[in-house]
C-alpha cells in the first residue's frame, strides 16, 4: 500500500460499493433481503462486509436471532454513512438545478395531528411547484420520528412538544393554544375560554402516553383526578374527533387536528384558560446534514403555512 494511502483516513477509503452495502443491511436487517433489494448474491454482500469490518477493525454488525443489529463501531459508522448520502444527493439536486431540473426526492415524517389543517395546503404548494420530486409523507409517532430522522430514512419531521436531541436541529417552531374540542351544540361551545374545572364536569376522552399531549394535560388534570369521567383514552387523534362528533364526550387538541373529524359537522375548539395549556409544533432536521434547495425551499414554505393557521408576523414563527 502505498505512503500516501496509509496516510488516508480509514473512512476515505470506503468505496461506493460498500457504503450501500452497509446502509442496505442496515436497512433490512438482513443479508438475504438487502442482497434481493441490490440485486447481488448473499454471498458477495457478505464478503464485502466483511471487508468494510477489516477496513474499520472491528465488527459493524451483531447476527442477531432477530437479525442485523448495529454494534457500538456501527452505529458511528451509519451516522458517517448517512451524512455523506445525503450530501450526495444536495450535491446531485444542485447540480440538476443548474440545468433547470426540479426534480428529486423528499421524505417527511409528522404526527397525525397535522393532518388537518397544516400538511395538505402544504403538499398541494409542493406537488404544484416540484411536479417532478418524488415526495413521500408518513404518518409516525414523536419517537418514530427521531428514529427516522436519526438514521436517515426521513428528511424532515414535525412533531409537537418534542424533547430537543443532540443530533436533530430544530428548522421551525410555532405556539398553539390547546383546548376543548366539543360539537357544536355542547355545553362548553359557547365560551369564548373554558377553564379545566368546567371541562371536567363532562364526559372526557383523553390521550394516552403516546401522544405529547398527553404531557401538556396530565399536570392539569392530576388535581381532578378521582373526579374525572372518562369515557375512552386513544392515542388517535382522528378516532378522537369521531367520538368527539359522535357526541361520547369532550377532548383536548390543538387547533390543527380540529379539521380532522368524521362527517359534515364541524368541531369547535375552545382555548383553555390556564397558561400551561400551549404546544410547541417543531419542524426538525439531522444535525450533520446540509440542506438541499427543495428541502431549504419546503421549510420556508411550512414557516409560511404556520403563520397563516396562527394569523401572526413572521417573528412568531422561528
Amino acid at each position: 500500500m502505498s505512503e500516501p494511502l496509509l496516510r488516508t483516513p480509514r473512512m476515505m477509503r470506503l468505496h461506493a460499493r460498500g457504503i450501500s452495502y452497509f446502509n442496505a443491511v442496515r436497512e433490512c436487517r438482513s443479508i438475504r433481503e438487502a442482497a434481493r433489494r441490490l440485486n447481488v448474491t448473499p454471498s458477495a454482500l457478505t464478503r464485502q462486509l466483511a471487508q468494510m469490518e477489516a477496513e474499520v477493525g472491528a465488527p459493524l454488525f451483531d447476527r442477531l436471532p432477530e437479525g442485523m443489529v448495529l454494534t457500538e463501531v456501527g452505529r458511528i459508522m451509519a451516522r458517517h454513512i448517512v451524512t455523506v448520502m445525503q450530501d450526495a444527493a444536495r450535491t446531485e439536486e444542485q447540480i440538476n438545478a443548474l440545468s433547470g431540473r426540479q426534480d428529486g426526492r423528499l421524505r417527511i415524517m409528522a404526527v397525525e395531528g397535522v393532518t388537518g389543517q397544516l400538511l395538505p395546503p402544504l403538499l398541494e404548494r409542493i406537488t404544484r411547484m416540484y411536479p417532478a420530486v418524488d415526495l413521500n409523507v408518513e404518518i409516525g409517532s414523536p419517537k418514530n420520528i427521531v428514529s427516522a430522522l436519526q438514521d436517515g430514512s426521513v428528511d424532515l419531521g414535525i412533531a409537537f412538544s418534542l424533547a430537543l436531541y443532540p443530533d436533530l436541529r430544530r428548522v421551525a417552531v410555532a405556539h398553539f393554544p390547546v383546548g376543548a374540542v366539543v360539537r357544536p351544540d355542547h355545553p362548553v361551545a359557547h365560551l369564548r375560554t373554558v377553564t379545566i374545572e368546567e371541562c371536567v364536569r363532562h364526559r372526557l376522552i383523553l390521550p394516552t402516553r403516546t401522544l405529547s399531549l398527553y404531557r401538556v394535560m396530565e399536570p392539569m388534570l392530576r388535581p381532578w383526578h378521582e373526579h374525572l369521567h372518562v369515557v375512552l383514552h386513544t392515542g388517535s387523534i382522528e378516532l378522537t374527533n369521531r367520538m368527539v362528533a359522535a357526541g361520547s364526550g369532550l377532548a383536548f387538541q390543538s387547533p390543527l387536528a380540529v379539521e380532522m373529524q368524521a362527517g359534515h359537522e364541524r368541531l369547535c375548539h375552545v382555548p383553555l384558560r390556564d397558561t400551561r395549556a400551549v404546544t410547541d409544533l417543531g419542524v426538525y432536521v439531522r444535525e450533520s446534514r446540509w440542506l438541499p434547495p427543495l428541502l431549504e425551499t419546503v421549510i420556508e414554505e411550512l414557516r409560511q403555512e404556520l403563520r397563516r393557521i396562527q394569523g401572526v408576523g413572521d417573528e412568531q414563527v422561528l
